[in-house]
Formats: structure tokens, sequence, C-alpha cells
């Protein structure tokens, strides 16, 4: 644990991810069990904007969990390598908070991020937001949520030549498929439009399966597609893609 600590703490002052729409679902633990639990994951993916380019990624995950309350944070670096040229071009940090409410099934949300992202034109992207929390099914080996949160946005892109303040509602519907201990599928589609312009919106789906080796070792195949129907200026294209493959270490 003490040799970890060092790690977890690099990537969240690197402050990283490579998508604009971050799914904190994938990285949620679905269990009763109170106390600490986090991971530490290492990946190469491969993805495609208007070339192809590799990444190698590490993000760590810390989370709370008690009766009633639940905190979450979460950071991850990518380095992105393409013919041209080697650097960091996204990221992010996030923090959430969940409330469980009377009614087991909904709980009360609020989160906040910070987040950049060079190739798609982002400087600095700022969140604050809050709202319900669904669980529609609970069963032994398959869960349903769905969340419906409103959250106001400061954005400025790369070239400084554009600063948004907006309010957009953050819809997302997720569910984990566990057919035995040892492998698990899940799958959250977000959709997310600015409020007073409807035609502005953004949609991303992430879908990921994790099979486990060890009790703290998982193997993951993520995919990941987004698209930003009103990208920031400076943006090489409205929709992206990645797909990777991840080893993660439960602490």
């Amino acid at each position: 644990m003490k040799k970890l600590i060092p790690l977890i703490v690099f990537n969240f002052i690197l402050l990283t991810a490579f998508s604009q729409i971050v799914n904190i679902e994938r990285e949620r633990y679905q269990t009763d069990t109170t106390g600490w639990k986090g991971n530490l994951d290492v990946g190469l993916a491969i993805g495609k904007q208007t070339k192809t380019y590799f990444v190698f990624s590490t993000s760590a995950h810390i989370q709370y969990k008690s009766k009633k309350h639940l905190y979450l944070l979460l950071g991850s670096a990518d380095l992105l390598k393409t013919k041209a040229e080697d650097l960091v071009n996204a990221g992010f940090l996030h923090f959430r908070y969940n409330y469980k409410l009377k009614k087991n099934w909904v709980r009360w949300e609020a989160f906040t991020q910070v987040q950049f992202n060079k190739a798609n034109g982002l400087r600095l992207r700022f969140l604050i937001g809050t709202g319900p929390r669904f669980k529609l099914v609970q069963k032994e080996k398959f869960k349903t949520y769905i969340g419906a949160l409103y959250m106001y946005e400061h954005e400025v892109n790369i070239k400084k030549t554009e600063k948004l303040d907006q309010v957009r509602f953050s819809g997302y519907l997720s569910f984990s498929l566990r057919p035995f201990k040892q492998l698990e599928f899940i799958s959250t589609t977000y959709y997310q439009p600015n409020v007073t312009q409807i035609k502005d919106f953004r949609i991303s789906t992430d879908n990921s399966m994790n099979i486990r080796f060890h009790k703290n070792v998982t193997f993951a195949i993520n995919f990941r597609m987004n698209y930003d129907s009103r990208p920031p200026i400076g943006a090489v294209t409205n929709l992206t893609y990645l797909q990777s493959n991840t080893l993660k270490v439960d602490f």
C-alpha cells in the first residue's frame, strides 16, 4: 500500500483523461461493502481522430463508502504518440459525492470536475453539478441505473478565443452484467444537451469487459465513443473513439 501512494499522488497531480465526457459509472465500485477501496490502472490504447494514434494511459481511483455516504476521487494520465510527436495532451480530476435517501433506490449526487483536452480544442472545462440517481434493477447478476443531473459548465478553447458559460442536462443510463464472479460487462451512455440550445449536445457511450484473474488484479477491454455537435473552436473533429486494454490493480 505504501509503495502505491506515490503513484496515486502522481496521477492526481497530472490532472488527466482522454474523453470529453468522463464515465464515472465504469469506475464506481458497485458493492455493499463499506470503507476504503481503490485501484491503479495501466493500459495501452489505439484510436483515431484525423490520424491514428497510440495512447499509454494510467489512472488512479479512491473511494470511501459508508451506510449513507459515498465519496469518489478519480484522475488519470494519457501519453499520446503519433508519428510526429509524443505529448500528454488530455486530463481531468473528478470528485463526486452520493447521499442515500430514505428510499434505497434513489441517491442524490453532487460533483465537480476540472478537465483539458488539446486534441479536442479544449484548454479548460470546469463543471459543477447535482441531481438524482435512480436504481432501476438490482439483481445478483444484473444492475441498472439512471441519472438525471444538471450542471454548470465554464469552457475555454485551446486558443483562448472562445469562453463559454452554460448549463447542461446530464442524463445517463448504465447497466452491469456479471454472469459469474470472474467476468463483468459494464455499459454507460450519456446525453448532455445545452438547456438553452437543444441542438448543442454531446453523446458518449462507454463499454467494458472486465476479467478478474486474481482478487486484486483485473484485465479490461474498453471501447469508448464521443460525439460533440458543437466542439470547441480548434477541435480537429466532433467524433472520437478509443479502444483500450488495461490492467487494474485493486488496493
